[in-house]
């Protein structure tokens, strides 16, 4: 038998469960990540969001008057999210360093079965820390509605998709965990500016402001999570939220379909 046939096997959506439980694992065991995560949501807002709510004036956003506080922790949820992406993008460097996505691959888990299960380890990290931070808000007065926000975690979540998926294809391209960290702070660190996360864009924003803002898919992102969280819902903007995801997803299954197969990283 060729053994590149291998590669068409399938174990159907139980090779989900085999990928996501090996994440589960990896994730409760790592003590020093689960303080980390515990730590970002008392720093990004119990100290910078809070400290900021005291000197700044009520936000207007969609028609609604809002604190800062409010509108700045649905931008801290998005902050967390596209921090996760940075350990979807180790857990793939893992695999494919050691070769077990090669494994993987040949043994009947396929990309997007593959790509489901490598989820699961930053949706529990997100999930994690958005309830932290829903908490503090809860304490402090910075939630408008408690039921919405919840509902507005289902759109955080297909979001994360986005950039968890992301975060595995750049892992087929880098061979370092050096590289890795170049990456994300030299180009998706700015990402979370480069979006109205802890502010809002006027008309007399500059030019370069309102170039980046319009291509960056986490401005799109973040107005599919506020339509929910503060109750707008429009749909338009959820849904473009959800397309933006699958694009994605596919393209990933692509990529990890056609690329090449190694036990071992040179």
């Amino acid at each position: 038998m060729n053994p590149a046939n291998f590669r068409n096997i399938s174990l159907g959506l139980r090779s989900i469960k085999i990928v996501a439980n090996n994440e589960w694992r990896a994730f409760v065991h790592n003590k020093g990540l689960l303080l980390s995560m515990f730590m970002q949501p008392l720093i990004t807002y119990g100290l910078l969001v809070m400290a900021l709510n005291e000197n700044l004036s009520a936000v207007h956003y969609a028609g609604l008057t809002l604190p800062y506080k409010q509108y700045a922790l649905t931008g801290v949820l998005t902050f967390f999210m596209t921090t996760q992406m940075s350990q979807a993008m180790y857990r793939a460097t893992v695999d494919k360093e050691y070769g077990l996505l090669a494994i993987k691959f040949t043994n009947g888990v396929q990309p997007w079965h593959y790509l489901a299960g490598m989820s699961f380890f930053p949706i529990i990290g997100l999930l994690f820390q958005s309830a932290i931070l829903i908490v503090l808000g809860l304490l402090t007065g910075g939630v408008y509605s408690l039921l919405y926000l919840l509902l507005s975690l289902l759109v955080l979540i297909v979001s994360l998709e986005f950039w968890s998926t992301l975060g595995i294809i750049l892992s087929t391209r880098i061979s370092s965990y050096e590289q890795r960290d170049v990456i994300m702070t030299l180009i998706f660190s700015p990402i979370s500016y480069a979006a109205p996360t802890l502010y809002v864009f006027s008309d007399n924003s500059p030019l370069i402001i309102k170039i980046l803002s319009a291509i960056n898919p986490l401005t799109y992102q973040l107005k599919a999570l506020r339509a929910v969280a503060f109750g707008s819902f429009n749909l338009m903007e959820i849904v473009s939220a959800i397309l933006i995801s699958i694009a994605m997803i596919v393209l990933a299954q692509v990529i990890l379909k056609r690329m090449p197969l190694s036990l071992a990283e040179r």
